[in-house]
């Protein structure tokens, strides 16, 4: 009822109002929500490709920080159990030069390790043994030290690695800092270890980011691309994250709101330790050049629809009167008067319309002095007729639709990702406009291998690894011509009768070679052809005088083949049964395809 209704209402209207609506609805309408849609698109496009160039980023720090912490690792390793390092801290020196030598005669015990890792800044190792010196790394432990944070937490993790950013005295800078308890193998405590990490080696990993990026141990930030902290209020929402992924929130920085990006990681010997990256991510700034984009869009499209709606509007003016017109006109010629203007302004439809109406008025005006009932009688009968041949006309489907509807089926599917789909409907395209557009001219040998091509693509789809081929071109072929779909029903009669029904795979073969004559063979390994049969075939080739015109197998080939080129020329077949088939297809080279008859003739 509603469709009724709506159709019932759009019948009423005038023409120009349903054009004002076919306007709106086909182009109006599509324009903006294509634009729309394109513009929302860019948009999102710019900041999900920002993002993920962030996490990308934000990985690789993440990466590069955990090779400098397993460097570190590895050296507290090593301390852990070094028998020198025990030797050194356990021993009662007697006098400050005894002191000297021990430590001169033991200065690689942390050198080498600095001097191999430039990510190491320094090595520090806090020990109870006041007969030692202090120097840049044994430093003896007093009241000040015992009451700091990171020793106290030292002595409480009992030897396992902890990861802090705290001060060192000795170069008066802040380092993010490895701490370790280490004791000798009876058990009896020897110090603290502290191995201070290189600021310019953290620094190194973030200097080249895009973005304001920050790397922060347990809330503290430890070095950042701005030489900046990040406070507290700003990582708070990602701080509490304990898996090991990255997350996106939304946070207030500088006054503007930010998308930042945190990559949460811990050292597996130090899982009180929370490592985190934090990288800001500017959307607004990101967006900007979108935006940018989308209103100088947005002004084309505005001043491309304004600009389109007045010509169509003077259009529509133009239409109407002349509608108008002859709608007058045809009024006057209901009402019996055939005193009507010559004509109207135009050549187009309506101008043609309009010579019609003459036309047929000046018939009426001569059918009234003749016979009237007779030949009005014989006048609708014509008129039957020719509404029964427009009838038949209309019912055939024109190639060109199928076309343009099979490319349509194709970009639908290839928008859609469905690249398989897009790339047979091309292809099942392609053989049926060749052959629905065949006829007598020649065409090249590489066109009929391209529609070759295409059939046992589609084949291959169809079957999967069942079907395989292979062409084979052992001569110049560039510009040699033959009779259109030569190859094609040949090729199809190998997997039809060959290979469609053989169980396991199958293969056809194409190779083209030059002897005395152009060769083209084609074969098989597929069921093959019992002997009765191939006989049959053969008698078919060899009357091909009396062979049926509309066949579309090895006989109209090779009959068209004998009729073009000559008797010498045609089809040749060999088959086995379980062993394949073999079909040689011979033409004229030289001079004598160049006195090859044509087909027409």
């Amino acid at each position: 009822m509603l469709m009724l209704k709506a159709a019932r209402i759009i019948n009423n209207m005038k023409i120009k109002k349903k054009l004002v609506l076919i306007y709106l609805m086909a182009v109006l309408l599509p324009i903006l929500l294509v634009g729309t849609y394109l513009t929302s698109g860019i948009r999102n496009m710019v900041i999900d490709r920002a993002i993920s160039e962030a996490k990308t980023n934000s990985d690789r720090i993440v990466e590069r920080l955990n090779e400098i912490i397993r460097i570190a690792n590895y050296v507290s390793d090593r301390m852990y159990f070094n028998d020198k390092l025990a030797g050194i801290v356990n021993k009662k020196y007697k006098d400050y030069a005894q002191v000297v030598k021990t430590y001169d005669d033991n200065k690689d015990i942390f050198d080498e390790y600095l001097n191999y890792y430039k990510e190491i800044a320094s090595i520090r190792f806090y020990v109870n043994n006041n007969t030692m010196l202090n120097d840049s790394e044994f430093i003896k432990v007093d009241k000040y030290i015992q009451q700091a944070y990171w020793y106290k937490e030292a002595i409480k993790n009992d030897g396992r690695i902890l990861w802090l950013h705290i001060y060192d005295d000795i170069s008066r800078t802040k380092y993010l800092s490895l701490i370790r308890l280490i004791k000798d193998s009876n058990g009896k405590i020897l110090g603290v270890l502290v191995i201070n990490i290189s600021g310019d080696s953290i620094r190194d990993i973030i200097k080249d980011e895009p973005y304001d990026t920050f790397i922060c141990i347990n809330g503290q930030t430890v070095n950042s691309k701005n030489n900046e902290s990040l406070s507290f209020h700003v990582m708070k929402k990602s701080f509490f994250l304990r898996d090991n992924k990255s997350r996106k929130t939304k946070v207030k920085y500088r006054g503007r709101e930010y998308d930042i990006l945190t990559s949460t990681f811990y050292d597996a010997k130090a899982s009180k330790s929370k490592f985190q990256v934090h990288m800001i991510v500017p959307i607004v700034n990101i967006t900007n050049e979108a935006n940018s984009i989308t209103i100088k869009s947005g002004t084309i499209m505005l001043v491309s629809v304004v600009t389109s709606i007045l010509l169509t509007l003077l259009l529509l003016k133009s239409f109407s009167r002349r509608v108008v017109l002859l709608r007058e006109e045809m009024h006057k010629v209901v009402q019996g008067d055939f005193n009507i203007t010559e004509r109207i302004d135009g050549k187009d439809e309506i101008g043609e319309l309009y010579e019609d109406l003459c036309t047929m008025i000046n018939s009426i005006k001569q059918l009234i002095n003749e016979v009237y009932v007779s030949k009005i009688q014989q006048q609708q009968l014509n008129n039957k007729q020719k509404e029964v041949q427009f009838e038949m006309l209309a019912s055939q489907i024109n190639p060109h639709f199928l076309y343009n509807t099979l490319e349509t089926i194709r970009m639908k599917a290839y928008c859609n990702g469905q690249k398989e789909i897009a790339d047979i409907v091309k292809m099942l395209g392609k053989i049926m406009r060749r052959n629905l557009e065949a006829t007598s001219r020649l065409v090249t040998l590489n066109s009929e291998l391209d529609l070759v091509k295409s059939y046992l693509e589609i084949q291959k789809l169809r079957f999967g690894d069942r079907i395989d081929y292979s062409i084979d071109i052992l001569c110049d072929i560039d510009h040699y011509e033959i009779l259109p779909l030569l190859l094609q029903p040949v090729v199809e009669n190998a997997f039809v009768h060959g290979l469609e029904s053989k169980e396991g795979s199958g293969i056809i073969k194409i190779v083209i070679r030059e002897e005395e004559r152009m060769v083209i063979s084609i074969s098989d390994n597929g069921l093959g052809i019992d002997r009765d049969r191939l006989e049959h075939i053969h008698k078919l080739l060899e009357d091909y005088d009396n062979s049926d015109h509309k066949s579309i197998g090895l006989s109209n080939v090779n009959q068209r083949i004998k009729l073009y080129y000559g008797k010498k020329y045609g089809v040749e077949i060999k088959s086995e049964i379980n062993n394949g088939t073999a079909v040689d297809i011979f033409l004229p080279i030289g001079e004598e395809k160049k006195n090859a008859k044509s087909l027409d003739s």
